[in-house]
């Protein structure tokens, strides 16, 4: 079918390519396109469209006014997604009349203005979703005829093989960002595109039912007036929103009788940011009662030449203990204790308690 010298084959392994590698997916909705003879070509979730997903350079200007004005509310190309399971593509004109494709301002008004007024929709799943493959074509190239169409639905297949290669890595690559904060201590939550709960490590496990709760994958504050904080943090770092959200920095998740939780967000990139990657944002979790690991006490002896009464005296204080309180401990007099603080200030380099829980602090990896 391709006028170019770009082969089936060709266009296929730049599928796989692609879900390998995410930085080049403009490239292969490039090169779809001009295997197709096309404008362009886009991927689009069937349920939930949002800009942000691959395509071809060509279309980006055509994308912004769709997003941005909000035809993918009202897309006439629904309209064709109940014909995908019997033949696995549609065409405009399998469910509109001439008529109503001259007559339409989403086709004559706003799909005709960037050359887009023709597609070719081929359905595929992968492993959790519903997408469709896109091809737009204009006037100046025609609509796409039965032949076309028999050729672009072959797309369908390593298109699925694409997506669950690109879920599969991605997913591995997020679980593993879990399991790297659960290492230093750090409660985290995986996120997904829609605001819910994919996975958290055993940190955040921790706090399920201490300040926050987990029902059907959405997570929620203990303390219903922190919701809106929360809802507002997670939906400002979602990808591909329609409207502008504000950035949230943090949101505060209040308990009884502690401090608050301190949830900061990050947007995954890279492999973890897959097109088809289940999560989109990782939520961290700081609790500000939760106490480390402590030092160990040989870290103290080697580092700073610490004895063995000095450095457990240094470690009783760690444990955010008053200097009174240390003193019964090591069953000593609290005299005894300031002159075992002074020479543990003196050897590490510190001028006061707050000073030396500090520099301890930063000993833990």
């Amino acid at each position: 079918m391709s006028n170019t010298r770009i082969s089936f084959e060709q266009a296929s392994r730049s599928l796989l390519d692609a879900a390998v590698d995410p930085s080049r997916w403009t490239a292969t909705m490039d090169l779809l396109g001009e295997y197709a003879g096309a404008t362009g070509a886009v991927l689009l979730p069937v349920k939930g469209q949002s800009p942000g997903t691959p395509h071809s350079q060509s279309l980006t200007e055509a994308l912004e006014a769709y997003f941005r004005d909000g035809w993918h509310e009202r897309d006439e190309r629904q309209r064709g997604l109940p014909m995908i399971p019997l033949r696995g593509i549609f065409v405009d004109q399998d469910f509109a009349s001439p008529e109503e494709l001259a007559s339409s301002d989403y086709y004559r008004g706003l799909l005709a203005r960037y050359d887009c007024n023709w597609s070719a929709v081929v359905g595929f799943l992968d492993p959790v979703d519903e997408w469709c493959l896109v091809f737009e074509r204009g006037d100046r190239h025609g609509f796409f005829d039965r032949a076309a169409q028999d050729d672009l639905v072959r797309f369908a297949k390593p298109l699925s093989q694409a997506a669950a290669i690109a879920r599969s890595l991605s997913y591995a690559s997020a679980v593993g960002a879990l399991d790297a904060y659960q290492a230093i201590g750090c409660a985290s939550f995986l996120i997904d595109h829609a605001g819910l709960v994919v996975r958290h490590n055993q940190k955040a496990q921790d706090l399920i039912g201490h300040g926050l709760e987990l029902h059907r994958r959405e997570l929620r504050s203990m303390y219903p007036p922190d919701n809106a904080e929360l809802e507002a943090l997670i939906a400002s770092h979602r990808p591909g929103q329609v409207a502008q959200i504000p950035q949230r920095d943090l949101a505060l998740v209040h308990r009884r009788g502690k401090r608050p939780l301190i949830l900061r967000a990050i947007k995954l990139e890279g492999i973890a940011a897959s097109v088809f990657a289940r999560g989109a944002i990782l939520l961290l979790v700081s609790d500000p009662d939760a106490r480390g690991a402590p030092t160990a006490p040989e870290t103290l002896t080697r580092v700073f030449g610490l004895t063995e009464t000095e450095a457990m005296l240094a470690l009783h204080l760690e444990q955010e203990l008053p200097l009174s309180d240390v003193a019964a401990r090591m069953s000593i007099s609290v005299e005894t204790a300031r002159t075992h603080l002074k020479r543990v200030l003196m050897k590490t380099q510190t001028h006061r308690q707050q000073e030396l829980l500090m520099l301890l602090r930063r000993l833990a990896p």
